[in-house]
């Protein structure tokens, strides 16, 4: 199971998938950062996409909002779907520049690393609700599996469709 890996394999998973994702979008400028692909979202988009959930654990990490780490209310946070909630930080970030986003995933990613950096293999398999907020049905459920699914499962969903734009 993937939420039995040690917090070195964990680390060392994200660093290979946000490597991949930083090469993938290194040399890109502001036109092709902007240019949407075929579901709408350009690479700006998602970046940002990315960056709002990457926060988001992170704060949840360190005893803060997540929901707020992602810049929404507890109401949108609460009363959406998923789909939802990122169709909110689309367009609530959306005509943000280009030169943005790839800083905000930067920032992003390091608050995450910053938040992982005290914590042990023990911490990681704690629940998700210990940290806070509830977590829902699988608040249970130890919270790598959330950091996990935040980050290199996330950069790699995000990758296929930031390769499908710079192909098209």
């Amino acid at each position: 199971m993937t939420e039995q890996i040690s917090k070195t394999e964990l680390m060392d998973r994200i660093a290979a998938g946000y490597e991949a994702l930083e090469q993938t979008v290194a040399g890109l400028d502001g036109l092709q950062l902007e240019h949407p692909g075929p579901e709408g979202w350009a690479i700006k988009d998602h970046l940002f996409h990315l960056a709002a959930w990457e926060r988001g654990i992170a704060w949840l990490l360190t005893r803060r909002s997540r929901f707020q780490g992602m810049e929404i209310t507890p109401e949108e946070w609460y009363n959406l779907t998923m789909d939802q909630v990122n169709d909110l930080v689309y367009q609530r970030n959306r005509e943000r520049p280009a030169t943005e986003a790839l800083a905000a995933l930067r920032e992003a990613h390091q608050t995450m690393l910053d938040a992982l950096a005290p914590l042990s293999d023990a911490d990681l398999q704690r629940p998700y609700a210990e940290y806070g907020e509830g977590g829902g049905r699988s608040a249970d459920r130890p919270i790598i599996g959330w950091i996990i699914g935040d980050t290199y499962e996330h950069y790699e969903e995000h990758l296929g469709y930031l390769r499908a734009i710079l192909a098209a």
